[in-house]
């Protein structure tokens, strides 16, 4: 026997928000055009707890876009992942709210059972009730999809026959999605690998939201569905569980890590920023995946957001989304994933008096593990200078270096930790096509060794034949935002277009009044049919 949940999409609802704390549902508040959320009892909505301030935050409705600002409690908020208000890496205090954000009044290390967790909604009827699914030592698995074979059916054509499931492992709860077509949301962001679960997390299944805490799960049930779904049989096997010989961990282990090899898959909903209370986006709807070994080309018309691209990617500014490196989350474990990733900027922050053997000796012991020993780091050194032609200018000072070889030592310094994803912003500008070329192949050796490697140039030509991908962004003129017009190999870009060459690409996207033909939107929706059509 199924469960069967109606959704549907209603953006006439009103903006809710939903509250859980250790054992369930706090309540449910109607959010008014401007709402302080606290303790207090001046709060519009109170939530008596010692996770919540007594002005903690405010929802207010700004030009047709609900935002939540962080009024400056002890603990800050989180919403989905990003941190608001006190411990904000950027100083954000200010972010816009879409129906299934999550709300968190307890910092990041305290997020377990005493966390309070608010989920906002404009898609769920006010008397939409919140059932009750116990996770007993008897439940294995709860199975999700369109199917009647599935132990919880949702009705609804944006689901898969076999969607997602959670299911219990040795080490506690996962979720993960079955190759869904459209999705599983894990607080807000768009599941990529099977997770392990915290209490409190939320997850969205077209319009379906499920909170677990533990030692049960709760469902939005609408008004006319059956009140519990059934909980399967011990005996029922998740589905990583089936390869023979393998424990649910190793399966766990090995869906998450070795998919493919050590891939990055980017999934940027979208990067925004806020401007006087106003959000501005930067960027919208890219999914791609990068294979170990592959040199790629970013690509872009003017202004369509390649440096801010690149820095989500990176985890630098991070955007709505997941950018996932071997089955790591690089937003939600950076002070692991940073030692992983090496960034070559425009501008190289060189200083000018020291020689190019002690700005290497200086990197080597900023970048390379604390237990090597001087022996291991002079020898990595050794090899910078070998690797990058630099082993006759060991004794000169940076500031007497050519721009070519000022290049090779940006790149020597950055590379020193043989980092398994290398970014670079320009790294050949200023330099002339003999040198650039050189630093080029440089580059293309770097990527052959298994490092993923991510290059912004003006000057594709002189190094077309090393790229494996190119990713070409244009500036929709419908948003002013930057989305995907081309994702693939260069000669895939070239029929593409219909072009011979990188910069006829660029000639096709960029505006008419910078020597462009204008068709940026043009290829934005040819590129989307492709894809929708390989899907």
């Amino acid at each position: 026997m199924s469960e069967t949940i109606l959704y549907r999409e209603n953006d006439n609802e009103p903006a809710l928000l939903w509250v859980f704390g250790a054992d369930g549902l706090i309540g449910c508040f109607g959010v008014g055009l401007s709402s302080v959320i606290g303790s207090g009892g001046d709060a519009e909505i109170r939530i008596e707890s010692p996770s919540v301030a007594e002005a903690h935050g405010r929802i207010a409705l700004v030009d047709g876009q609900y935002l939540y600002r962080d009024l400056g409690c002890e603990y800050g908020t989180r919403l989905n992942r990003k941190r608001l208000g006190a411990g904000s890496s950027d100083g954000e205090d200010t972010a816009a709210l879409s129906s299934g954000d999550v709300l968190r009044f307890k910092p990041a290390e305290d997020s377990g059972s005493g966390c309070v967790t608010a989920l906002f909604t404009r898609n769920l009827p006010r008397d939409t009730r919140f059932e009750t699914i116990a996770l007993s030592e008897n439940t294995s698995e709860i199975r999700i999809g369109r199917s009647d074979e599935a132990g919880f059916t949702i009705r609804n054509d944006a689901v898969s026959e076999k969607h997602a499931s959670f299911f219990r492992s040795e080490n506690g709860w996962v979720l993960i999605d079955h190759a869904s077509t459209n999705g599983v949301f894990l607080n807000g962001k768009r599941l990529t690998t099977p997770r392990y679960l915290s209490p409190s997390d939320t997850v969205s299944i077209a319009g379906v939201y499920f909170v677990f805490l533990g030692n049960k799960l709760l469902f939005s049930a609408p008004e006319g569905a059956a009140q519990s779904a059934p909980a399967p049989a011990a005996s029922a096997a998740p589905a990583l569980q089936k390869a023979a010989g393998a424990t649910q961990n190793e399966q766990i282990r090995k869906e998450t890590v070795t998919p493919g090899g050590e891939r990055l898959v980017i999934n940027i909903i979208e990067r925004s920023v806020m401007r006087r209370f106003k959000k501005l986006t930067l960027l919208q709807d890219i999914s791609i995946s990068v294979a170990p070994g592959e040199m790629v080309l970013i690509l872009g018309g003017s202004g369509a957001g390649k440096t801010t691209f690149l820095n989500a990617v990176m985890g630098y500014e991070k955007a709505s989304g997941s950018i996932v490196y071997d089955g790591t989350d690089i937003y939600g474990e950076y002070d692991k994933m940073k030692y992983e990733i090496g960034f070559v900027p425009q501008n190289d922050l060189l200083r000018g008096t020291d020689n190019v053997y002690a700005t290497l000796e200086n990197a080597a012991r900023m970048k390379l593990p604390a237990h090597m020993n001087d022996e291991a780091r002079k020898a990595r050194v050794e090899e910078m200078l070998e690797e990058f032609g630099l082993s006759r200018e060991r004794d000169s000072l940076v500031s007497k270096l050519s721009g070519g070889q000022r290049k090779r030592l940006s790149i020597a310094v950055e590379f020193i930790s043989r980092p398994k994803l290398f970014f670079l912003d320009e790294p050949d500008s200023g330099i002339d096509d003999v040198m650039g070329r050189g630093l080029m192949e440089n580059l293309r050796r770097i990527a052959d060794s298994g490092t993923i490697v991510m290059i912004i140039t003006h000057s594709p030509e002189r190094a077309a034949d090393l790229f494996d991908k190119v990713i070409v962004l244009a500036k929709s003129s419908v948003d002013n935002c930057g989305h995907l017009a081309f994702y693939g190999t260069p000669d895939e870009a070239f029929r593409f277009f219909d072009v011979t060459a990188f910069r006829g690409i660029v000639k096709r996207i960029n505006r008419p009044d910078e020597n462009g033909e204008g068709l940026s939107d043009y290829y934005i929706k040819k590129y989307k049919e492709l894809e929708a059509g390989r899907s």
